[in-house]
Formats: C-alpha cells, structure tokens, sequence
C-alpha cells in the first residue's frame, strides 16, 4: 500500500507530498523546550488543553463538572478562571446530548474537546 502511495502517479502519493511542507511549517511555527518536563498524567493534559485553547480561540471545553468543580479527576483545573464560561461549559448528565453538541459545533467549525466523567458513560451515546 505504501509503496503505491509513494509512486509519482498515484494521487494519494501527490497529495503526501504536497501535505508535507505544510506539516513542516506547522510544526516550526511551535517552540518544544529541548529540555524534558517530568510532569504527571494530568498535568500533562492540563497543559496540553491549556496550550491548544491558548492557540486557537475556536477550542473550548465541555463536560459535566469541567468548569466550577475543575473536572472530576482536576484535568480541567484552572481552565474556567483563565478562559471564562464562555469557552468552559459545564453541561448536566446528559453523555448523549453533549456529545451531539460537540459534533454539531466541529460540524460548524469549532473545536469542541468533550470530557466525559469516565469511558463508561461514552458507551452510553
């Protein structure tokens, strides 16, 4: 399969190519410390929200206890006081409805990250 891809002719193996540089200047427009972090799990992915809704306004965070309670295992720590209601939503329990509501916003163009308490109620919707 690879070795069609990468053929000259074959349109997917052009469009790698063209994908490529643009990979490239995406990830030279970031700055990476050279120096290793030791963090935790949930650190980590506090930052990584944190970073992503710093870059681009059209991210925003929703789940049930993200804002006020800061997430029910703190991942969302800190995040509402920084971004405001608007861009962390606290929503009922309701897995189903939260998850349509973040696949009609990344419908309509917005980013929407989606927590739920625990993968159980993702099996829910």
């Amino acid at each position: 399969m690879l070795g069609a891809a990468r053929r000259s002719g074959c349109v997917l193996g052009q469009l790698m190519q063209t994908l490529r540089p643009a990979a490239s200047a995406a990830t030279a427009a970031r700055s990476y410390s050279a120096t290793p972090k030791e963090m935790t799990v949930r650190e980590a992915l506090n930052s990584a929200l944190d970073e992503e809704m710093s870059a681009d306004p059209s991210v925003f965070l929703m789940g049930e206890e993200v804002g006020e309670y800061q997430g029910a295992y703190k991942i969302t720590k800190g995040l509402l006081d920084k971004y405001g209601p608007d861009r962390v939503l606290d929503t009922p329990i309701t897995e189903a409805g939260f998850t349509g509501i973040g696949v009609g916003a990344a419908y309509q163009g917005l980013r929407p990250v989606v927590e739920f308490m625990t993968f159980n109620f993702s099996m829910q919707v």
